[in-house]
């Protein structure tokens, strides 16, 4: 646990702004152990729905129509449509790279609690939104991902893996796997990033289909 964390970078705080715009038919949730359980307009929705598929519950529409997985990450792509973060070059890489794997990119920075498998984190992909060296040569990031925001450090020796000492800068997306999680306090926490948990970095000026570069 690095103890000269920059203090400088903003809490993790994670809030939401409903309006009566929001409170419109959202899809609902049912599973053969119990009652259906409607989905949270907004962003929350999204960390709802991750954990429900995790846990192999069906999502269905209000009308009974089941959703499937395709419609799922198209409801993630329009919740985030308006956040340019998430329509970036090297988000949209990372996603892009996640998938032809087989995977699926859903937040869990907003809700770390749940996320949680022996102190880590399985998958995080994320975009860096704010970082500065410490006096040990590691860096302080922010890292920003569909669910919410968590400060974090990268290991100085992350910065020596080719050239990802000057790829990882604010902009930039990350995939990361079993990643150490340090709890702060109660709701409070930060990421703990070595070497072995990168897994791939998208420059923040990547064009899509050219890969890491």
């Amino acid at each position: 646990m690095d103890s000269n964390f920059n203090n400088e970078n903003e809490p993790w705080e994670f809030s939401l702004d409903i309006d009566d715009s929001d409170l419109q038919l959202t899809p609902i949730v049912r599973s053969s152990t119990s009652n259906p359980v409607r989905i949270i307009p907004g962003p929350a929705g999204l960390v709802q729905r991750a954990k429900l598929l995790k846990e192999n519950v069906f999502i269905f529409y209000p009308d009974g129509a089941l959703m499937s997985p395709q419609e799922y990450m198209q409801k993630v792509v329009e919740d985030v449509g308006e956040d340019a973060d998430f329509n970036s070059g090297a988000w949209v890489s990372a996603t892009n790279y996640v998938n032809a794997f087989g995977g699926t990119v859903t937040g869990c920075l907003g809700d770390i609690d749940n996320f949680l498998k022996k102190g880590k984190l399985e998958q995080v992909v994320a975009i860096v939104k704010s970082c500065s060296p410490n006096a040990l040569g590691d860096l302080n990031v922010t890292l920003k991902d569909l669910s919410g925001t968590v400060p974090g450090t990268i290991n100085y020796k992350v910065l020596d893996v080719g050239s990802y000492g000057k790829d990882i800068t604010i902009g930039v997306a990350m995939i990361l796997a079993n990643v150490s999680v340090f709890t702060i306090k109660p709701s409070k926490h930060y990421l703990n990033i070595t070497k072995r948990n990168v897994v791939e970095v998208f420059r923040k000026d990547t064009v899509l289909g050219s890969g890491s570069g």
